[in-house]
């Protein structure tokens, strides 16, 4: 049993693996523990999860010397950092992410809380990181300043390179923000979402009032056979404006710059619009739909922003397939780490991209913005492979990997795991409460990890049990060496008002006649 504790060792391990590694919930864990006649209220249920932190934190610094073999058995480990703000008044989550090269195999090299993202409070944490696993042959993190001079200053002699994903969504958003708040200015100015919603229930009302036209909203065989032409104006109106709805399906979850939400929607409605605009239009409703559209597309503003989005996407988009991040239909989201590519032929078409005429000498202000802040990361973007000496002599050159997204799905998965496991949308308080080194048992995952924190112990419940037997020992070892005081001596020391009779003055003493 542990010290200071009513339950074993095992029931730690029981619990902290279910709450940290299966995101299961304190009832779900209490009701299970019941079953098996072990009544535990919900409070001492979180100690437990706590304590079991705890526990994996210090067989983690009891293996220290291990862990660090373990990153360098292949010649050295990569670094990925970054930091996540639940809000809610929560500190930053700074986590690292190390990758070691002969089998890619990754952990969490550290965690911490910081009140703030600056240069010394992130130096402060990788210097630590530097003192227990040594010098990473490079590191990738995002463009914050921070984040940038804490690592020059800490690992002076390591390659620092930053995220493409993180680098050209930075340089998308500076690029494309101004003509995408125009849209999004003109579709709040003529109500576009509340008008269509509007003609659109009028249809519905109509079609659901006449059975014949509510039968070919149902899912019928026939209907997917059937050619729009031939379907009532109110119903083609009602399709139409739900096919306009429908914009989102376009995107492929990469966020705004790589996913125009406001142009995949205002192109949608484009090409109703141009199916109708030369059609003789009887139904109300679909007369209706068509001036509608007609009132804000053929307005000169708004065709004027359209066409120069239209212009300045296509521009983005010949950059993106350069850096080949985020590719146009790809199906993989934020987790994309991009394709593996020759760097070298990619420096030369980026090269040539920003020296083309219409990027050098296109009047708009973007266009010089864009250029200098290639310019500015170009050295960060474009370094040679890493030179790695294996245990064994052997000199290879690698990359690391172009994009730190792996910390992006660590903070996405470990957020969603929390939400699961607490209820709560957001984090903040949970943050607030958690011990730093949670994030880290993450690291449970890993057989590699696990073997070595174990000790040649056969489950974490003997290994926890063995922390606590040494640090008796070392106890005890202290204590052996503790100065053998008198009897006397003790007694005295022990009094808490010691201090004010040792001070007190003596009085003067009488002669005696």
């Amino acid at each position: 049993m542990a010290p200071g504790c009513r339950f074993g060792y095992d029931i730690i391990e029981y619990v902290g693996t279910a709450v940290w590694l299966k995101s299961r919930t304190v009832l779900e864990i209490q009701s299970d523990l019941a079953n098996q006649n072990i009544f535990i209220c919900e409070r001492h249920i979180a100690n437990l999860a706590k304590k079991y932190v705890w526990y994996v934190v210090e067989a983690i610094a009891d293996k220290q010397p291990e862990l660090r073999q373990f990153l360098h058995r292949g010649g050295g480990y990569f670094m990925y950092f970054d930091s996540m703000h639940p809000g809610n008044g929560a500190a930053h989550m700074m986590c690292a992410i190390a990758e070691e090269i002969s089998e890619r195999i990754s952990i969490v090299l550290g965690c911490v809380k910081l009140a703030q993202e600056s240069t010394e409070t992130v130096s402060a944490f990788l210097r630590k990181l530097k003192e227990k696993y040594g010098n990473p042959l490079a590191g990738v993190c995002d463009m914050l300043a921070s984040n940038l001079e804490a690592f020059k200053e800490v690992f002076p002699e390591a390659l620092l390179l930053i995220c493409h994903f993180h680098f050209l969504r930075g340089l998308g958003k500076s690029f494309l923000d101004y003509e995408n708040t125009l849209l999004t200015g003109l579709l709040d100015r003529y109500d576009v979402t509340s008008r269509l919603r509007e003609i659109a229930k009028k249809c519905r009302e109509i079609i659901d009032n006449n059975p014949k036209l509510a039968k070919l909203l149902n899912h019928d065989k026939k209907l997917q056979s059937e050619s729009l032409q031939k379907l009532p104006e109110v119903v083609k109106a009602y399709y139409m404006i739900m096919w306009i709805f429908a914009y989102k399906q376009e995107l492929n979850g990469y966020g705004f710059p790589f996913d125009r939400a406001n142009l995949a929607y205002i192109q949608r409605m484009q090409n109703i619009f141009n199916t109708l605009k030369d059609e003789p239009v009887e139904c109300n409703e679909l007369s209706e739909l068509k001036y509608f559209l007609a009132s804000y597309l053929m307005d000169p503003d708004f065709q004027k922003t359209v066409t120069a989005f239209e212009k300045k996407v296509k521009d983005f988009d010949h950059l993106r397939e350069i850096m080949k991040i985020a590719p146009i239909g790809g199906g993989k989201g934020l987790n994309d780490d991009g394709v593996d590519c020759d760097m070298t032929i990619m420096e030369k078409e980026l090269k040539a991209f920003i020296e083309l005429d219409k990027i050098t000498k296109n009047p708009n202000k973007s266009y010089k913005q864009l250029i200098k802040q290639i310019l500015k990361y170009w050295p960060m973007l474009f370094a040679k492979p890493v030179k790695v000496v294996r245990p064994n002599g052997e000199t290879i050159f690698i990359y690391p990997q172009r994009t730190s997204n792996c910390m992006e799905r660590f903070f996405r998965g470990f957020q969603q795991n929390e939400r699961k496991r607490t209820g709560m949308d957001t984090l903040g308080r949970t943050v607030m409460a958690m011990i730093a080194e949670t994030p880290m048992m993450k690291n449970l995952k890993c057989p590699e990890f696990v073997k070595i924190i174990l000790n040649g112990q056969p489950n974490l419940a003997s290994r926890f049990a063995e922390l606590d037997i040494k640090r008796a020992g070392e106890k005890a070892k202290a204590w052996e060496h503790e100065e053998a005081l008198p009897p006397g001596v003790k007694r005295i020391i022990k009094d808490l008002h010691f201090y004010k009779v040792f001070m007190k003055k003596r009085g003067k003493v009488k002669k005696c006649a």
